[in-house]
């Protein structure tokens, strides 16, 4: 099933294990194998759905201009296509927004959501600086974003690879524009109108990505927020047995599921902290 006619595009896709379906959606300038790790993982007990973005990896630009909203339109049709009724939808960093407009446009075609150091709306200088230079490719290759993002994205030379090989065939019109949509979405006043669940998981090394899941936490209706230790903003590759025992253990909670043993819920993880504990811990070590 490499291809799938999507909203008057082909979409490169894979879905493979079975169970509650769990659909990946990676940002800008890299595509779904970004998900290799959590893929493989997870798809012993759900059933993964991971795709390139219209433009990125080996999806066609298609002939509609990439925004959020378009991607979410995407997402919301590849589920009619794989015949899934419901999903969790699990996004990574800038993919966290087409994850959140898809909540808000076709709310009862999601069970959850998974942010994976997301954001509501991209306000970092860092994030920002990044985006601004993939926006001025104006139609150059776009190596010269691709290579620093598979740089930090890699845990191994293989995984740079990897992660270079599908950045740089991708369409560069499509990576800019869908960088520019990045820096112009923001979902952070209609925040309030979310009724899913939604799992917030950030690294603890992640200043800025603690930051936005701070700020989703006070303005989502329902939210639980757990850090890794020792992780920074590249959880997919950096972190992602942590990652996936986390997402595991609060799908099976949610869908009043027993995990397995090894997977009792983020709680019992030893390199995982609820948020809450964890600013309790830093304010401890501070007054010690």
């Amino acid at each position: 099933m490499p291809f799938i006619h999507v909203n008057g595009t082909d979409i490169h896709c894979h879905a493979l294990g079975r169970g509650p379906a769990v659909v990946m959606v990676h940002p800008p300038f890299i595509a779904s194998s970004i998900f290799n790790y959590l893929k493989h993982d997870l798809s012993w007990d759900h059933r993964v759905v991971v795709f390139d973005i219209r433009g990125h990896g080996h999806s066609p630009p298609g002939d509609a201009s990439l925004t959020i909203p378009l991607i979410a339109e995407d997402i919301r049709q590849l589920l009619d296509r794989l015949d899934i009724e419901s999903a969790y939808a699990c996004g990574y960093s800038c993919g966290a927004m087409p994850v959140l407009e898809a909540l808000l446009s076709a709310p009862g075609r999601f069970r959850g959501a998974v942010l994976l150091s997301g954001m509501s709306e991209l306000t970092d200088r860092r994030s920002r600086m990044q985006m601004r230079a993939g926006v001025m490719l104006r139609g150059l290759s776009p190596e010269a974003v691709v290579v620093p993002v598979a740089l930090g994205n890699a845990d191994s030379r293989t995984t740079f690879g990897v992660l270079h090989a599908e950045g740089k065939i991708g369409d560069a019109r499509r990576c800019r524009e869908y960088a520019d949509s990045c820096l112009r979405y923001s979902c952070t006043g209609r925040l309030n109108r979310i009724d899913h669940p939604v799992l917030l998981l950030s690294g603890a090394e992640d200043g800025a990505g603690c930051a936005y899941a701070r700020a989703l936490r006070d303005r989502l209706r329902e939210s639980e927020w757990y850090r890794i230790r020792k992780a920074g903003h590249h959880l997919p590759t950096k972190a992602p047995d942590q990652t996936s025992d986390v997402i595991r253990a609060w799908i099976a909670k949610l869908e009043g599921r027993d995990a397995a043993p090894e997977f009792a819920g983020p709680e019992g993880l030893a390199e995982v902290l609820m948020a809450d504990e964890a600013d309790a811990a830093a304010q401890e070590a501070e007054r010690s």
